[in-house]
C-alpha cells in the first residue's frame, strides 16, 4: 500500500489509483474505489472533456451523469500524445497501486502506457484493462457502446426484442472491474505481486446473465423452461401496477387465496416449483386476471396480509420519497461549486469500522492538475511551461 495507514475515508484509504478511463465502465469502477477511500486521480484529455460531462442536465462542465459517476476523485488533464504527458503518467504510477484504462485494444500500447511499459516502472502495479469485446478476436477492434454489447449478449432478445433502458453492460462491467481489482490487491498483499487484469464487457454481461437468462443453456440436455425474462413483469391493477413474487408453494397459495382465487391455489399444474416454472405463462395470466379487478392499494393490502412479497411500481419521483428510501438515508444532497445543488446515492455498503461517504465533489475539467503535478515535485515554472505547451490544460 502507499500513503496513509489509517482508514480515514474507508477501507481503501492509502490506495492510489490512476484512472485513465473514459465514458462509463472504467470511470465508475474508479468511483467505486474512490467511494471506498482510495485516492483516485482521473486523467482527461486536454483537447476536450469526457462525453459524460455532457450527458444529462448540464451546468457548466458538470452533468447529471458526471456528478454521481466521478465523485470522490481528483481530476487532471494530460496530453498523452506528447512524450512529456506519457512521462507524467509514469511518474504518477511509480507509487500507485492501480492503473485503470479502457482504451480500444492496442491504443494504450501505442501511447506508451501499456502494461509492459508501466509495470516496468512499478512491478507491484495492478494494471486493469477494460474493453468491449476483449483484446483479441473478430470484434476486438470495433467501437463499442453499451447497447452493442447488450445486443450481442442476448439481453435485447431476452427483453422481448428491446434494450434494457439503462447502461446495464457498462455498469456491470464497472462492478466486475472494481471487484477484480480488489481481488488483485488482496493477491498482491499475499505475495503475488503486480499483474495485468483484463475485463471485457461481453464477458462481464454474459457471466451476469448466465444464472437465469441462460439457465436452459446451462443444462442443455434437459427440457427447457421459461426464464424469468419471459414472465417477470409488473401486473396491471385498476389504477396502476404492482409487483408480486412467490417462490414457495405456501406463498403461491397464499397469494391466490388472498386475491380470491382458491381454484388457482389448488390447481395441480402449480403444485410444484417445477410446475410453476413450466406453466409460468398460464399462472401469470390467471393472476393478471385476478389483479385487474383490484385497486393497487387494496391488492397490496391483501397480498401483504398473506405475507406475500409485493410492492407498488413507483415512478422515479415516488421512489425519492418512499419511506424506506428515506429511512435508510440513501440520497445525499450537497452543494457542488459548479453544478449547484446535487443529489446522489451514497456508497451502498455500510462499514462498521471503516465508514465511507461523499468526501468531495466530482472534479471540474482539470481542476486538480496543478495540485497533482506539485505533488510530483514540479515547481510553478515547470507547471506553467506544461500549460503553455498544451501538455496539460
Amino acid at each position: 500500500m502507499s500513503g496513509e495507514t489509517e482508514f480515514e475515508h474507508g477501507p481503501m484509504t492509502g490506495i492510489k489509483v490512476v484512472d485513465a478511463s473514459g465514458v462509463l465502465a472504467g470511470p465508475w469502477a474508479g468511483t467505486m474505489m474512490a467511494d471506498l477511500g482510495a485516492d483516485v486521480i482521473l486523467i482527461e484529455r486536454v483537447d476536450g472533456p469526457d462525453s459524460m460531462r455532457l450527458t444529462g442536465p448540464v451546468a457548466g462542465d458538470q452533468s447529471g451523469m458526471w456528478v454521481a459517476m466521478n465523485r470522490n476523485k481528483r481530476g487532471i488533464t494530460l496530453n498523452l500524445r506528447d512524450p512529456r504527458g506519457v512521462d507524467l503518467v509514469k511518474q504518477l504510477v511509480a507509487d500507485a497501486d492501480v492503473f485503470l484504462q479502457n482504451f480500444r485494444p492496442g491504443v494504450a500500447e501505442r501511447l506508451g502506457i501499456g502494461y509492459e511499459a508501466l509495470s516496468a516502472v512499478n512491478p507491484e502495479l495492478v494494471y486493469v484493462s477494460i474493453s468491449g469485446f476483449g483484446p483479441t478476436g473478430p470484434y476486438a477492434g470495433q467501437p463499442v457502446y453499451d447497447p452493442i454489447v447488450q445486443s450481442v449478449a442476448g439481453m435485447a432478445h431476452a427483453q422481448g426484442g428491446d434494450l434494457v433502458k439503462s447502461v446495464l453492460a457498462d455498469k456491470i462491467t464497472a462492478m466486475t472491474a472494481a471487484n477484480a481489482t480488489l481481488g488483485a490487491l488482496i493477491g498482491r498483499g499475499r505475495g503475488a505481486g503486480g499483474q495485468h487484469v483484463e475485463i471485457s464487457m461481453i464477458e462481464a454481461l454474459l457471466a451476469w446473465m448466465w444464472p437465469d437468462v441462460y439457465w436452459n443453456e446451462a443444462m442443455p440436455d434437459e427440457e427447457p423452461v421459461p426464464t424469468y425474462s419471459v414472465w417477470y413483469a409488473p401486473y396491471d391493477t385498476r389504477d396502476g401496477q404492482l409487483c408480486a413474487v412467490w417462490v414457495s408453494y405456501r406463498q403461491f397459495q397464499a397469494a391466490a387465496r388472498a386475491l380470491g382465487r382458491p381454484d388457482v391455489a389448488d390447481d395441480p399444474r402449480f403444485a410444484t416449483r417445477d410446475g410453476r416454472l413450466k406453466h409460468s405463462l398460464e399462472m401469470r395470466a390467471l393472476f393478471g386476471e385476478a389483479l385487474a379487478g383490484f385497486d393497487t392499494e387494496d391488492a397490496l393490502a391483501a397480498l401483504r396480509s398473506a405475507d406475500v412479497p409485493s410492492a407498488p411500481v413507483l415512478s422515479r419521483e415516488e421512489t425519492l420519497v418512499d419511506p424506506q428510501v428515506q429511512h435508510l438515508g440513501i440520497l445525499v444532497e450537497s452543494e457542488h461549486p459548479v453544478a449547484g445543488r446535487t443529489v446522489t446515492a451514497r456508497p451502498p455498503a455500510r462499514y462498521s469500522a471503516t465508514p465511507t461517504g461523499l468526501r468531495s465533489h466530482a472534479p471540474s475539467w482539470g481542476e486538480h492538475t496543478d495540485e497533482v503535478l506539485g505533488e510530483l515535485g514540479l515547481d510553478a515554472d515547470a507547471i506553467a511551461a506544461l500549460h503553455r505547451d498544451g501538455v496539460v490544460r
